[in-house]
């Protein structure tokens, strides 16, 4: 039971973290923090805006990605 409880977790995380991307980079720059922004701007092509966009989320925590994720992209009722 735990292992099914477990995979069905990482399937979720794997979907808040890539509609969070398809967010953040359809936003961007708006979305991002200010130093990810910063970068955004300073980035030479979209290949590195997108790499820009990776760093933010790699630097999140499970909650602080959930709730950005939920500011971005809330469900609909």
């Amino acid at each position: 039971m735990q292992r099914a409880e477990q995979e069905a977790l990482r399937a979720d995380q794997r979907v808040v973290v890539s509609e969070l991307a398809e967010a953040l980079v359809a936003r961007a720059p708006d979305g991002l923090e200010p130093q990810f922004r910063a970068a955004f701007d300073r980035a030479p092509d979209d290949r590195a805006r997108k790499r820009v966009v990776v760093d933010q989320i790699a630097g999140l925590t499970d909650a602080s990605a959930r709730a950005l994720h939920a500011r971005l992209r809330p469900r609909s009722a």
